[in-house]
Formats: C-alpha cells, structure tokens, sequence
C-alpha cells in the first residue's frame, strides 16, 4: 500500500472513530434506579400490576426517601399499563360527592384525577388489591325484597351499597320514593350520604339484581 493510500485509510479511520465518540455523547443514559429503603424492586412492582390487571382497585403504600412509610395509603383504579409505569384513578368517594354538589369548587385536599406510577423510581412498598373488591357481597335479594315489601313509602331508612362508579361503599339516610317489587327498583331520596348532610336532596334509583345493595334499614 502506497503511503497516499495509508493516509486515506487513517483518516478515514480517524473520522468513523470520531463520529462514534460524537454519537455516544447524545445517547441516553439508562437511569440509576435508586430504591428507597423498604420498597419494592421495580420488577416485583410490575409483575403484581400486571397480575392484578387493569379496572381493579388497589391501595399502594409509598415511602419516603428516609424509609418512612408515606402517612396513608391511596386508593386508585388502575386505567393503563405499560413496561414503564401503570396509571391509576384516585378513588375517593367523599370527594366525589362533594364535587357533585359543588362543581365550582375545586378540592385538593385528599387528591384528585390521575397519577402515574413508574417503576422506576422506587417509592413503592406494597401494592394490594381493595380488600372492598374481594369481600363486598349483595345480602340475599329475596331478605331485601321483604324489606322493601314492608316499607312505607316516605318512610325514613338507612341503605348502604357499593358504587362501582366512585370505587367505594356509600352510606346513606332518606326516605324510600318509589319502589317496584316485580322490577326489583327502588328509590331513594337522600339527605346524608357518607356522613355529608346534603343541601339539596339527591334522588337515586337502585336496582336489586344491577347494583350492589348491602343493606336496608328502617329509622327507628
């Protein structure tokens, strides 16, 4: 080889050397995952969500940096996963019904919306599914029926059931409105609900097969 021919290879050389270097320099790093103490690693996270699966109610316990558990655990619904993270609704019942009455008023305390939960970094300590998810069972429709066939109406009962929309048990005291035996439908004019006293009556209709009724009660 000509020495021409040799400065051409090493320059050449030289140059596919730099553009590696150069190109190295922008590649994205992968990030340290930093566990905090007592959390969990992050494919252990993501191997229950995965179990649990989407449209379940779970309560995730996070910890501080220092290993202290966060004061309470939150409650989400879980809407999205992903090899990187899982999006969870917070659940918080009170709230909800608070919002219902008032839509002007934007409430904070207590969480609101979405968060996404990467895997990544490290917060989390437990992850378990709603224990209201796995032990809420209907009382037996027949018992419900006579309690409904004894009831007057505009008599003043106490009535719990589990609202699939806000994630939670609702427990409420009003008066029985309408009701229909052969149906199964009943319904209630409320006036508390979830310990709210309520400024303006909320009217909800029930059905005994459709939703999850769990108890009827007479005001005594």
């Amino acid at each position: 080889m000509s020495v021409g021919n040799r400065r051409s290879v090493n320059v050449l050389l030289h140059e596919e050397t730099s553009k590696r270097y150069f190109f190295n320099l922008f590649k994205k790093k992968k990030k340290k995952i930093e566990l905090r103490p007592g959390a969990m690693p992050p494919e252990k996270v993501r191997e229950i969500v995965k179990q649990i699966g989407k449209g379940k109610k779970v309560n995730i316990q996070r910890v501080e940096y220092d290993g202290t558990p966060e004061e309470k655990p939150v409650t989400v619904k879980i809407v999205d996963i992903t090899d990187e993270y899982f999006t969870g609704n917070v659940i918080n019942v009170e709230r909800s019904i608070k919002q219902e009455l008032d839509d002007r008023i934007v409430f904070t305390k207590g969480g609101g919306g979405t968060i996404d939960f990467y895997y990544d970094d490290g917060d989390i300590m437990s992850i378990e599914e709603d224990v209201d998810e796995q032990i809420i069972q209907q009382r037996n429709i027949e018992e419900l029926l006579e309690i409904l066939d004894a009831l007057e109406i505009n008599e003043e009962i106490l009535i719990s059931y589990y609202d699939e929309e806000k994630g939670g048990v609702i427990n409420g005291r009003g008066k029985l409105v309408e009701k229909d035996l052969n149906a199964k439908d009943f319904t209630v004019e409320f006036s508390v609900i979830n310990d709210i006293e309520l400024d303006k009556p909320k009217t909800i209709k029930l059905n005994l097969e459709k939703d999850i009724v769990l108890d009827i009660e007479v005001v005594l």
